[in-house]
Formats: C-alpha cells, sequence, structure tokens
C-alpha cells in the first residue's frame, strides 16, 4: 500500500487560479467583485467563461463580450463549475486500463454524476449546488492513481467480485489495502479542497461511513450509482452495481422516484456531452 499512496505525489496540483477561486468563494465574506478579479487575471479561463456562456448550451440571444457580464449571468456556482471542469479535464484525458475505461471514459462518467448530484440536490433541499458538482466531478479521482496496481492484480479483483459477492471497493480493499474513494480523498486533500468534498469522494461508496456531510454524501453515493446503473463510465466497477435500501431510506426515496432519476440520466447524458466538448 505504501507504493500506492506514494503515487499521491506525483499525481499534478491543483492550477493556482482554482485554489484561489475556491478558497475564495469558501470565505463567507467575499465579493463578487474579487471573484472577477481573480478570474480575470487568467486570459485562458476568461476566454473559456466567455466561450461556455455564449455557447448554445445556455441559449442567450445576444452575445456577451465582457467578462463581468458573463459571470453575471452565469452566477458564483456555475462559474465555479466552468473553472473547475476547465482546469481538470487534462487528468482524465488518458485509459485507466486496470478499470477497462478508454480516455475519456471516466471523465464523461464523472460529469454526469456532477450534474445528477446538482439535480438531485434542487429535489432533495441541499442549496450548496457547488460543493455537490464539484465532488461528483472529483468523486473517482483516485482511480487516476490506482488504476495501474488493479490492472496488475485485475484477476483477483474480478474473481471476489464475481465469487465472493464483493462490491468493487471491497474487493480492491481487500487485495491492495486501499481503494479508490479513500485514495481520491487523500488526492483532494493534498489539493487543500474543503472538508465536506472529502468526505463525500471518501464515502461515495458507502454513506453509512460518516455522520457528518450525509446528505452531500448520500447524493454523491446515489448520483455515482445511477449513473453506473445506466453504463455511463462504468467499466469493470460496472459489474457489480448495488442500491443499497439503507441509502434510500436515508434520502426518502421510494422506488418510482429512483426510476424518475434513471430516466433523467438520458438527458444528464446530453449535457454531460456538451460539456464535454466545451472543456476540450
Amino acid at each position: 500500500m505504501k507504493r500506492i499512496l506514494k503515487q499521491v505525489d506525483h499525481l499534478p496540483g491543483v492550477p493556482a487560479v482554482l485554489q484561489q477561486v475556491l478558497s475564495l468563494v469558501n470565505d463567507p465574506e467575499f465579493s463578487f467583485e474579487e471573484l472577477v478579479e481573480v478570474v480575470r487575471v487568467d486570459p485562458g479561463i476568461t476566454a473559456h467563461v466567455l466561450k461556455v456562456c455564449n455557447s448554445p448550451y445556455y441559449g442567450l440571444t445576444r452575445k456577451v463580450s465582457s467578462l463581468q457580464q458573463a459571470m453575471t449571468y452565469l452566477g458564483v456556482n456555475k462559474v465555479v463549475d466552468i473553472i473547475l471542469t476547465s482546469e481538470v479535464v487534462s487528468y482524465y484525458k488518458n485509459d485507466q486500463t486496470g478499470y477497462r475505461l478508454k480516455g475519456g471514459e471516466l471523465w464523461r462518467h464523472s460529469v454526469a454524476v456532477a450534474l445528477l448530484a446538482q439535480e438531485m440536490g434542487k429535489q432533495y433541499g441541499y442549496k450548496d449546488l457547488s460543493t455537490l458538482f464539484t465532488a461528483g466531478l472529483l468523486h473517482d479521482v483516485g482511480k487516476l492513481i490506482l488504476s495501474e496496481f488493479v490492472e496488475e492484480e485485475f484477476k483477483e479483483i474480478l474473481r471476489l467480485v464475481k465469487e465472493e459477492g464483493m462490491s468493487f471497493p471491497e474487493a480492491e480493499r481487500k487485495v491492495l489495502g486501499v481503494d479508490h474513494a479513500l485514495l481520491g480523498a487523500k488526492v483532494v486533500r493534498s489539493w487543500n479542497f474543503p472538508e465536506p468534498i472529502i468526505r463525500a469522494i471518501a464515502y461515495h461508496h458507502d454513506f453509512s461511513q460518516t455522520n457528518k456531510d450525509r446528505k452531500l454524501v448520500a447524493l454523491v453515493n446515489l448520483a455515482n450509482l445511477v449513473v453506473l446503473s445506466m453504463g455511463i463510465g462504468g467499466g469493470a466497477q460496472g459489474l457489480a452495481v448495488r442500491m443499497p435500501q439503507a441509502l434510500m431510506d436515508e434520502l426518502g426515496l421510494k422506488a418510482r422516484d429512483l426510476d424518475d432519476h434513471l430516466l433523467a440520466v438520458k438527458d444528464i447524458g446530453e449535457k454531460a456531452e456538451e460539456l464535454l466538448s466545451m472543456a476540450n
């Protein structure tokens, strides 16, 4: 396991402008003008925010030409989502062969989870939609490191899943000593992300492991399972998808609600494709 944990240090750090943005918006006294100034100093991000704002995704009737106008229209949460998406997309471009995922598939899955988590957050009264998006987008970041080690032990991990009925993360822990969720939490902690996001990533396969931020963790947990169930970026992990009754009880979900979420994934998938095309 030590060999795996050392790889956390080799993953590229979060770009400075993203760290500034996240630090700023987590300050309860920050002002919108401060956020505009932070974004304005990075020409690449400025251009990207304008590109997204003027894209068919938002359907504006008149082109927006100033950063402040674009950010005012989009709002703080959407601006943070756009910056996060554009700054971390490059990490996901390679194949994750251990999980039988080709380049871009894990990113597609992650964007779909982020968008679905946000939509469900509105339905279940979770107000911090930007935190939901961030946690959803980064929930599988541990796979970027663990993939090569899963590849080495894939046959044994798959045997445990198929023959002993383990979930994929359980099999990872059994064979490798750590799963991709806990490893992902270590990654985002090294990036100085807020504790609620770290918890959501650490426990996105089992919300019951924490008593803090349970609704956030449960929503990311549910969004991940729904997206996996629909075959979006599941890869090898999609072989062992279960919907725990405890998770449904935590959110007050009925079977018909789950059906609605499954139906929503088609629309979410289309939105994810649009965001993917804009992020590249």
